[in-house]
């Protein structure tokens, strides 16, 4: 099965969001960072949306 570009885009988009803000969430504890853990946090966040917009778009098409 292959893949569109956007969903291709997507997936990297959220892989990236999500490493990035757990080394920032990391360095921002290690470092007493306040500034870096809050935008470590916003990042992790907003991966987690777009996981779960993924997974709800799926679960919609599988029921019907």
């Amino acid at each position: 099965m292959v893949e569109e570009p956007r969903e291709t885009r997507n997936k990297i988009l959220i892989i990236v969001l999500c490493l990035s803000g757990i080394i920032s969430v990391g360095y921002g504890v290690i470092m007493d960072s306040d500034g870096v853990f809050v935008l470590g946090i916003t990042c992790v966040i907003a991966g987690y949306l777009l996981i779960r917009r993924k997974l709800k778009e799926s679960l919609r098409e599988k029921n019907d």
